[in-house]
């Protein structure tokens, strides 16, 4: 896993790395918990990018989470449905939302 040390007054990530124990070490060394803050940085799902500025957990249409990617992956690769799945009270076909035959 990879974890950034944030500077909350730069407002800018200072440091990576993969363990949890070094980022705390890092900050003791070189500041204090009052002006920093541990990220574990979770990859995009599509390409593997760590950017947090452009990565989001996404849902599906029923709000169901289908991890986190960036918007690049989000627009041109996500293998989801963004819009509601066909149903057969609505459409005629798909999945029964009841159990009355």
């Amino acid at each position: 896993m990879l974890y950034q040390v944030y500077n909350v007054q730069k407002q800018c990530a200072e440091a990576e790395f993969f363990e949890r124990e070094d980022a705390i070490q890092f900050i003791e060394d070189n500041g204090s918990f009052d002006t920093h803050k541990i990220y574990k940085v979770i990859p995009c799902r599509g390409c593997e990018t760590t950017n947090i500025d452009v990565i989001e957990e996404r849902h599906d249409y029923y709000g169901i989470s289908t991890g986190n990617w960036c918007d690049d992956c989000y627009e041109n690769n996500y293998p989801y449905k963004k819009e509601r799945y066909a149903t057969e009270e609505y459409d005629g076909y798909g999945e029964r939302l009841t159990n009355e035959y």
